[in-house]
This record gives structure tokens, C-alpha cells and sequence, in this order.
């Protein structure tokens, strides 16, 4: 099997951390997440234990991620042991047994990334399996521990064996220092006392000689070598209990992962948005959703009709790519002793709709036709399964695209695990018919407008979503005549035709007025209103602005007061998705892009890149004196203390218990430390020395150790018990060194004319439709709405920022048709231009009235006189002037010659007309 390439987002989320665990080596926990996050952090209950948060939704690969975590956290936290023991948690045996499968398979994607990471010799066992383990098995391979929450979360220790006392761990506990024993004496029940002894018939003559020594237990075992801890599924461990059984684990550092955490509990460090999860495929997007008020029946025919015509969509799709795909139903059926059970569902599908049996299966907890059936066969016939609440875990169906509830999917139970499914694409691949890109669902309503609201809360409360991602994720739609053998219906049909707004339900106590725009509404005919005598209910058509739902909110007290403001975040975003330029079906014009032909005017024109002309470059590391600024140890007393550009290195937890080893010599050479900082560089997660030959980067390597030993009076030793820092420095000193040739080739190659430059429109850059894949804690959560952004919320902005201001006077330009809030983590969804250390993302990409394009940069005065910010400058408009006039460039300050960023932006579109 194949090693899985990460997606972005998985990288993303990964890069992050490793950039924090960096971080907090040298500010600690807290400055270190505060600072890379803007939010607080909460220390409780772990204190300088770094314990933070991945949150990936539903269907992102949170296995995967874990596994390739485990070597980045071994690099980036180092602790006193060579390999790293890893306790990996999770909520059930079920999952447990999954992970511990996947782990152990030679070849599985999940192996793989684990052994890239730790070394192939990596041994992955149970609990039970670790006393088999010797001492020197953990000190020669990285010992991966998979287990549930459950085996450590109980309040009386004596009820767990992980805490008994176990001659079986005799061999680990034996001859350990008793200063490194010392740790156990500060953790809960990890000594023996007397009343243990006491209370043991079987073993108290054996206790009896342990009483106020730790005990031989397996607990105490992990506590003492303080593991990386991976929660998975960690909203299930926000209890005192869990923060207890954690905190008697001693870890050096948590990762939690998860779809759904718990607010104020959760150190947050990525959020994964659903546009992220589109953009590599992951899931289908947006959910059509169709409501229907004429009862359950109408709403199975149009599954029905819908299936039909997805099914042509993808033998069209086959003929084209050769993937098979048949689409299938997952039909909701109601409870067993309701009239609209599975039975009866089944019976109506080949009665009524003429549905051969054997397209039909149902999946419940007392009929499973679906056991041992595969789905994606091409002889497989199943179009219709019907289910009612939960499908057991792993249950697997890669080609639903439909959702078919027949009873109100605001109460219908278990619903997220069929979403799910529905959401999941098959072979993780864009389709090339446009249908296949989307999911479907037909939901029964008494009234019309209200499913949208309840499927953004399932999405967001049930599969982890964020609530701005409704806004890309639901496309609210109008139930259509269908015809059969004609391309019309919500599948084909034009947004204009099918958009419906969804209706926000708002219930209020009869005896109170309704507010005076609330009145004016219900006049206007955008809300109605209706009454039993004792609530008013209240049903609002479109965005509800602020003011109105402060004035409702004034009419509510405690919870429902509290639900009203969610509920309307909620409606809102779904409601401006709906709006949004991308989703009217509008197109944002090509923005043309920087290419040159490598081999003369003959050669083929490709798409100008850093890399194009890092190729032309012969980096020498040893073309100007070597030294190392930045990196400094200064010896106080016995131990040394490490600076990295004038900030002390924080110590950790392993660090402090070797400090007295900086006083003891070492048999280690200076070829040896050099031989493993050049390996380090090599190392494939890092790409640092990618252009460098190995043996100049050794020669390099050693003349910097050199340097270290000679001129800074740096002591092997301490070099060398200092070595992960070491490297890091190593590292950034290649970059620099790497980007000052780049910056002088690059010169004369672009901004010089050294070669010709054009545009084309076969290689122009994009801005689709659907994909616009911000990460959720990047998403714009301000109170303006901007009305000409291409998606339906910008990324990146603060309310009152200086480039929230450039937004807003963007938006309100009488010569700007569209724009967008460009993307700088994405060069696939976000336009670039090539500089000599990278790409450059500029921060607006404006389509004018007249067709051109307008990119604007906006800058703080502050740096508008740097180096790089010069040189973004020049080659915007390098870029503009081989556009043929397509395109303009314009970099933006608060203020030039007393012209604000509007006055600019004029001067920008009309003196370049």
C-alpha cells in the first residue's frame, strides 16, 4: 500500500504545531499559544505541560495526523529518551482495535507514517503487552501504546490494573536512580503505603517491604518515562476524572484531536474549515437541500428522480475517467412501530415507484441485508438502502449521494452518521460532472424554510463543523417539476431558479409586543407571525439584521435568550452562503500569471516560479566565512544554558533531568556530531539541504561545529547535549544562505530582463466557484457584511484593521465588480506572484466593471521601506506590464501625499486606464 500523501490541510495543521512546539521551547506553553493564536490559554489542569488541540471535522483523517505526528513531536519536544513512548487514547474498543490493526500492518498508510517519522523498528502493542517488553527494547525503538481513556479513568486506583503493584515490571523499576524515582513520590497513589500492604492478603508480606516506595505498577511505568499523550476523539476527556487519570500519567505533551471540543476547556491550535476538506476532495460540497411540505411521499419520488439522474451523470463520468460510480439513496426510515417504518418504506419504493428488490437493502439494528455485500462492486445492484438511527461503526458506503428523510430532520435521531456518508467523495477525487461534486438531501417539512437551520446544527453541533462553513455547506433549493429524460430539477437547474432563502423560527411569549421592525416586516411580507394564545411564533424570511434579533432577544430570558443568538449566527451564514456572488452562479474573470520559456524564445512557456530559478543556482555554504549568529551557550555554574537569538532556550521536563550530564566529558567526536546534524538536515520532513550535496553539507556541517568549539569556546560536550537546537540554527543559517543567491539571481534574471516574461491565458489563474478553502480560525467574524466578495465570508480580517478598512473601501468602489480576500497558505486556491524567497500572495484580487483585474497589496507604513516589501513591489509591476493591459497593480498605504487607501484605489484603476 501506497504512503498517503498529506493533504494541505493535514500539513497545515501539522506545520503548526511543529512551529509551536518550537515556539514554546523558548516562551513556554502559554506565551508560546497565545502569541501564534491570539487566544488564551488554558494551563488548568496540566500547567507547563504544552496540551493543545487539533480540531479536524468529520472525515478529515485524524488517524492519519496522529500517526505522523508522533515524529514531529519526537523532534520538536525532545525528551531524555532516545526513542519516544507514545500513549495513544481512545474512546473505544472498537477504535482501538481499528488503530491497533492499522499500526501494526506492515504497509498500511498508517504504519508508514508512523515509521517515517520514529524508524521502522517501532514496536505498537497494548497494555497487557508492555511488562513483556525489556528495558532495553524501549531505550533501542519507539514504543507505541495504544489504549481506551477507560483503562485510567476511575476514581479508586485499586479497581484499574494499570495501577496494581506487578512483579512483572520488576526488571524496569530495579536499579533506576532514586533521584529519577522522585518524580512518582509527587503523583497521586503512586506510592505504596501501609494501608496497601494492609488491605492485600495475597501480597502483604511483598507490599509490606514497598511501603513508601512506588509501586511496580504499569502507570507508575509511563509516568516514569512521561510519554507523548494522543487523545483522539478528546471532547470525551473534559472531565476531572480524565484531567486526573492524565495529570497521574506525568506526559510531557498532549495532542488532542477532535471534530467537537469543548469551549473554554480547549487549547485550540488549527481548526479545519469544510472548504479545506472540499478542496482536497475529502467531501462533496455544498448539500443541495430540498424541503418538501407535501408530505414524506413527495420527498422519496424526488430522491428517487434524483438518483436516476446522477446515475446518468456518472456513466457519463465513467466513459470520461473510467471511475465507476453508482449513486445510492440512504433513505431515513421512522421508528419500527410507526407508520413509516422500514418495511414500509421498502414496500412504497417497489410498489409505488417501481424499484426492483433487489436495488433495496435495509440496515438496521434487527435487519443487516448489507452483511457481506460490497457496494462498490460492479455487479453490486444496491441503489436504496434504508435505515432508521444508528449504523454500526466502519460500516462503509462510498457512493451515497443522497439523503432521504421522510420524517422532520429536526427530530430525527442519528442523522449525522448518514450525513456523513452522504458528504464522504468517492476515490477522495474531484468528479469532472459538476453534479457529482455535490451532495443531496430531501428532507420532510410541515413548513418551508426551517431545514436548512436544523441541518446547520447537526453539521455543526454533531460533525464538528464551524458555524461559517454553513454559508459554503448548504444550498438551499426549490423543490422542481421533474421530467424525466430532461436535464432540469435541483440537479441542473440555474441557482437563480432554485435559490430559496431559508426562515429563522423565533418563539416569544404572547403577551409581549412584537418589536417595530419585527411589525414592519410582517407588513412588508419578509416574517409572519402566528399565536396558540401563549407564544407567538415567529417566522423570518432572509438575514435577520442585529438590531432585530437584540430587540427579540429582549423579549426572552435565560436559555432560549442564550439559543436565539446561535440560532441566528447560524441562519445568517447559511443565508449569505445562499447570496454570495459564487453561488448566483456568477464567474470571476482569469487573472493572468507570470511565465517565461526556459530554453530561449523557442522553448515551451511554463509558469514562473521561485524554484525556476533556485535551478540556475550552484549554492555554496562555504562561499563567505562561516559562523553562527544567534546561536549562543553561556555556562553558569556546572550547566550551560542555550540562546537562540538572544532568547533562552526553555528547558523541559527531560531536559532538566540531564542537565548534570553538561559537566561530564563525552566520547563523542566532532565528525560524529556533525555526521548526525547533517543526517537531521537531510531528513525528508525538513527539506532543508534539498539543493546541497551530501558531502558539502558535511564539510559545511563540521566547519560550523568548528566554529562553535573555537571561536566561541562552545564545549563539544555541550554541543552535542544541545543538539536539536543546534540543528535548527544550522538550518535557518542554510536558508539565509540559500535565499542571499536567490535574491541576486533572481534580480537579474526577472526584475532585470534577463528573461522574457509574458501571460497567458492557458495558464491564468482561477478563482473557483466552490473552493475557497480558509481554515475556520481564519474566517472573518465581524458584523459588516461585504456585499461584492466572490465567496460567501472573507478570510482573514478584524473588524476596524487597517486592512479591513482597504476591504470596505474595496467593497464600496463604484469600478469594482467583484473581489476577494486572497489566500495566503493555498497556491492552489490562492493567487501568487514568484519573489526570490517564495510566493508572494497579495492580500485583494479585484475584478473591475471594464474586465481587467486590479491586485492590491496593502501595506503599514512601517514597512513599506523593507527590502522584501521593495521588491514585492517591482515585481507586481513587472507582472502588470507583460499582462497587455488585463491587469493592474497597486500597493496600498493608510495614507501617500495625503491620499487615503480610496483616493488610491481611484488613482490605481484610472491613471492605468
Amino acid at each position: 500500500m501506497a504512503l498517503l500523501t498529506l493533504k494541505r490541510y493535514q500539513q497545515q495543521s501539522l506545520d503548526e504545531l511543529d512551529k509551536y512546539l518550537r515556539a514554546a521551547r523558548l516562551k513556554g506553553p502559554r506565551l508560546a499559544f497565545e502569541a501564534q493564536t491570539g487566544y488564551g490559554y488554558n494551563a488548568e489542569p496540566f500547567g507547563e505541560v504544552p496540551c493543545v488541540c487539533l480540531r479536524i471535522p468529520t472525515g478529515g483523517g485524524k488517524t492519519l495526523m496522529a500517526s505522523e505526528a508522533i515524529g514531529r513531536m519526537a523532534r520538536e519536544w525532545p525528551t531524555n529518551l532516545a526513542k519516544p513512548l507514545v500513549l495513544w487514547l481512545v474512546p473505544s474498543d472498537t477504535i482501538r482495535s481499528q488503530t491497533l490493526n492499522a499500526l501494526r500492518t506492515p504497509g498500511h498508510p498508517f504504519r508508514q507514517a508512523l515509521a517515517q517519522g520514529v524508524g521502522d523498528d517501532v514496536r505498537v502493542c497494548e497494555l497487557d503487552e508492555l511488562a513483556t517488553l525489556s528495558p532495553q527494547d524501549y531505550a533501542q525503538r519507539a514504543v507505541v501504546v495504544v489504549a481506551t481513556i477507560q483503562s485510567f479513568r476511575v476514581e479508586d486506583t485499586d479497581q484499574r490494573n494499570v495501577y496494581s503493584f506487578s512483579e512483572k515490571f520488576e526488571p524496569h523499576f530495579k536499579g533506576v536512580p532514586a533521584a529519577r524515582l522522585q518524580v512518582l513520590n509527587d503523583l497521586p497513589d503512586a506510592v505504596v503505603t501501609a494501608e496497601d500492604a494492609a488491605s492485600d492478603k495475597a501480597g502483604r508480606e511483598m507490599l509490606a517491604r514497598f511501603v513508601g516506595q512506588p509501586r511496580w505498577s504499569l502507570a507508575n511505568w509511563l509516568a516514569l518515562h512521561q510519554p507523548y499523550v494522543i487523545v483522539d476523539e478528546a471532547h470525551n476527556t473534559k472531565t476531572e476524572r480524565s484531567f486526573e487519570a492524565l495529570k497521574r500519567l506525568n506526559p510531557c505533551l498532549i495532542l488532542e484531536l477532535t471534530a467537537t471540543p469543548v469551549p473554554k476547556r480547549t487549547n485550540m491550535l488549527f481548526h479545519v474549515s469544510a472548504q479545506q476538506l472540499q478542496a482536497e476532495d475529502m467531501i462533496k460540497m455544498p448539500i443541495a437541500l430540498i424541503e418538501h411540505t407535501r408530505g414524506w411521499q413527495a420527498a422519496v419520488f424526488d430522491a428517487v428522480q434524483n438518483q436516476r439522474l446522477l446515475e446518468a451523470e456518472a456513466q457519463q463520468e465513467e466513459a470520461a475517467t473510467g471511475d465507476y460510480i453508482r449513486p445510492i439513496v440512504l433513505l431515513q426510515a421512522q421508528n419500527s412501530t410507526d407508520p413509516v417504518n422500514a418495511d414500509a418504506l421498502r414496500q412504497h419504493l417497489v410498489e409505488q415507484l417501481h424499484i426492483p428488490e433487489d436495488q433495496i437493502k435495509i440496515a438496521t439494528g434487527t435487519q443487516r441485508e448489507l452483511e457481506g455485500l460490497d457496494l462498490a462492486a460492479r455487479d453490486c445492484t444496491v441503489r436504496y438502502i434504508i435505515t432508521v438511527q444508528a449504523l454500526r461503526e466502519g460500516w462503509d458506503c462510498p457512493f451515497a449521494y443522497i439523503l432521504c428523510s421522510v420524517q422532520s430532520i429536526r427530530s430525527a435521531t442519528a442523522i449525522e452518521q448518514l450525513l456523513g456518508r452522504v458528504l464522504r467523495m468517492p476515490y477522495a477525487k474531484k468528479r469532472s460532472r459538476a453534479a457529482l461534486n455535490k451532495a443531496y438531501a430531501h428532507v420532510t417539512e410541515s413548513d418551508t424554510g426551517l431545514a436548512a437551520n436544523a441541518l446547520a446544527d447537526r453539521l455543526i453541533d454533531g460533525m464538528g463543523f464551524d458555524p461559517l462553513d454553513m454559508s459554503a455547506m448548504i444550498a438551499p433549493q426549490l423543490p422542481f417539476a421533474w421530467s424525466d429524460g430532461q436535464d432540469d430539477g435541483p440537479l441542473f437547474a440555474t441557482v437563480a431558479q432554485q435559490v430559496a432563502l431559508p426562515t429563522l423560527q423565533v418563539d416569544v411569549p404572547a403577551d409581549k409586543p412584537l418589536p417595530a421592525q419585527v411589525q414592519a416586516a410582517i407588513d412588508q411580507g419578509q416574517a409572519s407571525v402566528s399565536t396558540d394564545g401563549k407564544r407567538q411564533l415567529i417566522q423570518w424570511r432572509g438575514a435577520m439584521p442585529d438590531a432585530v434579533a437584540q430587540d427579540l432577544a429582549a423579549l426572552l430570558r435565560g436559555k432560549p435568550k442564550e439559543q436565539l443568538s446561535q440560532s441566528v449566527e447560524r441562519h445568517n451564514a447559511v443565508v449569505q452562503g445562499a447570496l454570495a456572488p459564487c453561488n448566483r452562479g456568477e464567474v470571476f474573470a482569469l487573472v493572468p500569471r507570470l511565465a517565461y520559456r526556459p530554453a530561449g524564445e523557442q522553448g515551451e512557456l511554463q509558469l514562473l516560479e521561485r524554484e525556476s530559478v533556485t535551478e540556475e543556482l550552484d549554492l555554496n555554504l562555504l562561499a563567505e566565512p562561516v559562523s553562527l549568529a544567534g546561536f549562543h551557550m553561556a555556562e553558569q555554574g556546572t550547566l550551560w544554558e542555550v540562546y537562540l537569538d538572544g532568547t533562552r532556550l526553555r528547558v523541559g521536563k527531560g531536559d532538566a533531568e540531564q542537565l548534570p550530564l553538561d559537566a561530564v566529558s563525552t566520547t563523542i567526536s566532532e565528525d560524529d556530531l556533525a555526521r548526525w546534524l547533517a543526517a537531521e538536515l537531510q531528513h525528508p520532513l525538513r527539506n532543508v539541504a534539498r539543493d546541497v550535496l551530501p558531502a558539502h553539507l558535511r564539510a559545511f556541517v563540521l566547519a560550523t561545529v568548528r566554529n562553535l568549539i573555537n571561536d566561541q569556546r562552545i564545549p563539544l560536550a555541550q554541543l552535542a547535549r544541545h543538539q536539536y537546537p543546534l540543528m535548527q540554527k544550522i538550518a535557518l543559517k542554510i536558508e539565509e544562505l540559500r535565499d542571499k543567491a536567490a535574491k541576486t539571481t533572481f534580480t537579474q534574471l526577472v526584475l532585470d530582463g534577463g528573461w522574457a516574461l509574458e501571460t497567458t491565458p492557458q495558464i491564468a489563474f482561477v478563482f473557483e466557484a466552490n473552493r475557497y478553502p480558509v481554515p475556520a480560525n481564519k474566517l472573518y467574524r465581524g458584523k459588516f457584511k461585504f456585499s461584492k466578495h466572490y465567496y460567501p465570508v472573507p478570510a482573514d480580517l478584524e473588524d476596524g484593521g487597517e486592512e479591513w478598512r482597504c476591504a470596505l473601501a474595496i467593497d464600496e468602489h463604484a469600478k469594482v465588480k467583484r473581489w476577494v480576500r486572497n489566500l495566503d497558505s493555498d497556491p492552489v486556491a490562492g493567487f501568487w506572484l514568484p519573489t526570490s524567497s517564495g510566493r508572494f500572495y497579495p492580500d485583494f484580487v479585484c475584478e473591475l466593471t471594464d474586465g481587467r483585474v486590479l491586485v492590491v497589496e496593502y501595506k503599514g507604513s512601517h514597512i513599506s521601506g523593507m527590502a522584501k516589501e521593495i521588491e514585492k513591489g517591482e515585481v507586481g509591476k513587472v507582472w502588470a506590464e507583460r499582462s497587455e493591459g488585463k491587469a493592474l497593480f497597486a500597493m496600498v498605504f493608510k495614507n501617500v501625499d495625503g491620499m487615503g487607501v480610496g483616493q488610491q484605489l481611484d488613482a490605481a484603476v484610472i491613471n492605468k486606464s
